[in-house]
Order: structure tokens, then sequence, then C-alpha cells
């Protein structure tokens, strides 16, 4: 909701239209430390407290928003909503990847997706009607208090956990520090990709390769209905391929879009590569949450959850910011060179590490 309402809001606070920065450096910094502490607060008070936690510092954060009389208490909702939400992310993700596995992972994340493009058309619409922006973060409010009460009411089915019937990670003894280093590339260098994807984009199909705005608009939304679909895709596909091999076919179909959106200088062909570079991704994230277990051992994956998602959250913030400085530099057209390139290391990363650790599926 926040980049539709942000013209509302500075207008409010009377801030320039770059003060948005600021913002979202709160929201990074608070997300980054939520989700690495996530671990560590799981394994002494459990899954259902980090989910409480989170919740609680949303509905203040969301509480923020709604009334802040000046500007920064607004900057300090934001931190806390980072706070909650790393939180919330990294617990969430920890929990399905112990307790359930790739296809509830892939069905959370298609929910992302969906809320994801849920929260624009709900603050358009109220800004349509006349509302002021911060109707909508007081409704958040009581959403995110009716999802903390549904953690409290629910708090015992959360300590019911099946940790036992998880393969232990190498020898079962320690965790390979250097796995873990790779797999933290791994997040960031996806994300990276993935936001870098949806957000340039539109700039460079309109300016390197002269596409009207409504045909630019409407394949960035094909972009992201795609990666909703894959994620919903591999959920179908449940436990029958597994997630190695789930992940071994979207990182094929990724690049081969990929290299297709570079090469591809016909609209229909950029549209479609697109879409199906979006529906390549979608399970890419889940299917790593989904493998940790087996690749750390049980012990140790709340907490090496807690710091991919971390890792995630920092490529999505910095590795679009340094393919605009190369934009800037070289001309919209470096987009997809600049993906092809993101893609490949993923690539590279991805079959060093299969190569090395024997898993299941």
């Amino acid at each position: 909701m926040l980049g539709v309402g942000w013209p509302s809001m500075r207008a409010t606070f009377g801030q320039p239209l770059g003060a948005l920065g600021l913002v979202l450096l709160a929201l990074t910094c608070g997300y980054l430390a939520g989700s690495a502490a996530s671990g560590f607060v799981e394994a002494r008070l459990g899954t259902a407290a980090v989910l409480a936690a989170g919740f609680a510092a949303s509905a203040c954060a969301m509480l923020a928003f709604a009334t802040a009389p000046d500007w920064p208490l607004f900057v300090a909702g934001a931190l806390l909503l980072g706070l909650g939400a790393g939180s919330i992310d990294a617990g969430a993700n920890a929990y399905m990847a112990l307790e359930h596995g790739a296809r509830p992972l892939n069905l959370l994340h298609a929910f992302y997706g969906l809320g994801a493009a849920l929260g624009p058309a709900v603050m358009t619409a109220l800004l349509t009607a006349g509302a002021v922006w911060r109707v909508a973060y007081a409704g958040m409010v009581g959403a995110e208090l009716a999802l903390l009460a549904a953690v409290v009411v629910t708090w015992r089915s959360w300590a019911r956990t099946r940790r036992s019937s998880v393969p232990k990670g190498p020898r079962g003894v320690a965790v390979p520090l250097a796995l873990v280093g790779v797999s933290l590339a791994m997040f960031f260098v996806y994300t990276a990709v993935e936001v870098g994807a949806g957000q340039w984009s539109y700039t460079f199909l309109t300016r390197a390769r002269a596409v009207q705005i409504q045909a630019a608009g409407l394949a960035v939304s094909g972009y992201w209905a795609g990666l909703t679909l894959g994620r919903l895709a591999a959920a179908a596909a449940g436990d029958r391929f597994g997630p190695l091999r789930l992940l071994h076919a979207s990182v094929a179909v990724t690049v081969t879009a990929l290299v297709l959106y570079w090469w591809g200088h016909w609209l229909p062909v950029e549209l479609l590569a697109l879409a199906a570079a979006g529906f390549g991704l979608g399970p890419i994230f889940p299917a790593l949450v989904a493998l940790t277990p087996a690749r750390v051992g049980p012990t140790a994956t709340s907490r090496v959850v807690g710091f991919q998602i971390a890792a995630a959250s920092a490529g999505g913030s910095l590795g679009p910011a340094g393919i605009g400085v190369v934009l800037q530099a070289g001309g919209p057209g470096l987009l997809t060179p600049c993906l092809v390139a993101g893609a490949a290391v993923f690539t590279a990363l991805h079959l060093a590490t299969s190569l090395v650790v024997r898993e299941p599926g």
C-alpha cells in the first residue's frame, strides 16, 4: 500500500518525494533485525512467540501509521513494521519447512503474491472514493490484531513439532558454515533478480524497446502473475517431484526465459518471456527454504532460515539499486544482461550445492 499512498502521505507530512527512501531504509533495517533474530527467539520461546511478537509489532506499526501526528513517529512506525514483518516471515518459513515441506511453502508464498496485489488495489479504491490514506492502515490494525488473536488461540498447536522426522544435516554433527554462506548468497542473488526484473522491466521496455506504456504495464503485471502462478503450480505438484527437482526445473525455466527476454525483440515474445521468467522464479524461494532442514539439520533450521530471509531482504534492496546504477551509467538496455548474469550466478551456486550435498528429491 505504501507505494500507492505515498503521494498523499508526503503531502500530509510536508515531505519531499525522495523522503520515501528514509521510510524504506527504516523498513529494511527493521526487517533485517527481525528476521535475523527470529531463529534465536524461536529456539528459546517457540514459533508461536515469534509470530505473536511479529503481529503485535506490526499492529503497533499500523497504529502509528494511522495516527502519527508528525514525521518522526511515522518513520519509527516503519522501523517497527520491518521488525514485525521480518519476524513473521522468518518464523512462518522456518515452521513450514520443518513441519510441512515444499507444498505448503509454495502456497504461503503464493498468498504473499496475492496480498501484494491486493494492497495497492485497496489503497487505490479508498483514495478514489475520497478517503484519507490513514483509513487503510486503521483497517490493517484490526487485521494484525486478528492474526495475533489467532496465534494466541492456537498457541499449543505451534509447539507440537515433528522435527525428529526431519533428515539430519550433513553427518548430523555441525552446520557447515561454507554451506550456510553459499545458501545466503543464493537467497541474496535470487531476490536481486526477482525484484530487479519486477522493478526495472517497465523502464526497460518503454525506454530501451520503445514499448507503449500500456503494454509495458501489462508485461510487468504478467510477470508478477506468473510468479504467483508458478508457486500455485508447484503447490499443486506437491511432493510428487520433491523440492530439489522442482528447483532444478525452476532454474532451467528461469534461465531460458531471461535469455529469451534479452534476445526477443518482438513484443509478444517479450511479454511471454517475462511472464515465463516470473513463473520459473516463483517456486525457487519456497524450494530453497524447504531444503534447508535437510541441508543444515532441524536444530539449526530456524536460525539459518532467519538469516536466509535477512539475506533475501538485502538482495531485494541492494540488487535493484545496483542494477539502477548500471542502467544510469550504460542505459536501460543493460537490464536483461544484468538479469541473465544474476541468473547464471545463481545457477552456478545451485549446481555447486547440489553436487556437494546429497539430499532426497
